[in-house]
């Protein structure tokens, strides 16, 4: 899981009043980049992997408010480009089914 220092450093966020949200961030993309490639990361922690997170929670938490010049519905291309290698590479074990239904 990506740690709340590493987000803030990535996303150049100074201050601590967001922490809470930026936590739940991390872990809603953490959950979405799982879901989405139906893959894991292979330890620990993975660079492409961990990428990606940071790059959707960034994403997310400087797109939050409803009316933007972005589209927030648009998942910047970085992202989908790292979506597709990791739901493609062998280098990433497939995501076990915890709740028994079809993926």
């Amino acid at each position: 899981m990506v740690e709340l220092e590493r987000f803030k450093l990535y996303a150049h966020v100074d201050h601590a009043d967001d922490d809470q949200l930026i936590q739940s961030l991390i872990a809603a993309a953490d959950t979405a980049v799982r879901d989405m490639t139906g893959k894991v990361p292979p330890g620990e922690t993975d660079e492409l992997f961990d990428v990606a997170i940071l790059q959707l929670s960034a994403h997310w938490y400087e797109n939050r408010t409803p009316v933007t010049e972005v589209s927030v519905t648009e998942v910047p291309f970085t992202v989908q480009m790292l979506l597709s290698y990791i739901a493609m590479s062998s280098r990433y074990p497939e995501k076990e089914d915890t709740d028994g239904a079809d993926q």
